[in-house]
């Protein structure tokens, strides 16, 4: 087990955020923040964070309006730095330790109104990482159309799934969502105007026959490498995205 022996303390959200972090394990980044202002959730609705890392998925959502956050993490470290986090900040999250792959489900049978996940991104033999937990939290070396599947089966009636991801895996996302999903908004996350694309929000809403809709993205940062206005709202003044 790695052990982290350097934690930092960082501020997000201006602040509303506290989170506790390996300087050399899993660190947060704008993605969290994003998806997080992504979902559409309203007061005491419950949200399940699959694939949480460090929680900060579920704080940001928190931090913009009450909500009960469950959060799903296999990392044994990971899991301490959540429910270090949620006293940190004053938050209740109900923190699961599982393996979403294995055959037994400790969730089995429980619906959430919000599911929200960032997970893996990168393709193992792209990504040299020494780092074990950070191998786990980025590296893609697992089924991504079971993770989402998963996803989708703890979502209630009329319950949205969110999510961030590479557009280069759009089309295999979009053909496992769609099963489920209707309803489904892209939106498109530009580092500056002119660039392609390098991530993309996905949501959806379970059993909505509403098609599909390709939404006008965000830019993050200006010519001049500033964040743009928009971005300052969502990254920094929690506003939904």
């Amino acid at each position: 087990m790695w052990l982290m022996k350097q934690i930092t303390t960082d501020n997000f959200l201006d602040g509303k955020v506290k989170l506790r972090q390996s300087i050399h394990g899993l660190r947060a980044t704008s993605d969290a923040v994003l998806v997080a202002a992504a979902v559409k959730a309203k007061q005491n609705d419950s949200i399940l964070d699959v694939g949480a890392g460090n929680g900060v998925i579920g704080l940001c959502i928190a931090a913009r309006l009450p909500v009960q956050v469950t959060a799903l993490e296999i990392q044994e470290n990971l899991v301490q730095l959540i429910q270090e986090n949620a006293a940190l900040n004053d938050r209740k999250i109900t923190v699961v330790r599982t393996d979403l792959f294995q055959h037994t489900d400790p969730l089995k049978g429980k619906q959430f109104h919000h599911v929200v996940t960032n997970p893996p991104f990168y393709d193992v033999t792209g990504a040299k990482r020494t780092n074990p937990e950070q191998s786990k939290a980025y590296t893609a070396n697992f089924n991504l159309d079971k993770w989402l599947l998963y996803c989708l089966k703890h979502i209630r009636a009329k319950g949205t799934f969110t999510m961030i991801h590479r557009p280069e895996k759009l089309g295999q996302i979009l053909t496992i969502l769609e099963q489920k999903l209707g309803g489904i908004e892209i939106i498109p996350i530009y580092s500056k105007v002119g660039q392609p694309a390098k991530r993309m929000i996905i949501r959806g809403v379970l059993g909505s026959k509403k098609p599909t809709l390709l939404l006008p993205g965000i830019i993050l940062h200006t010519q001049a490498n500033k964040p743009t206005s928009s971005a300052t709202k969502v990254l920094r003044k929690a506003k939904e995205l």
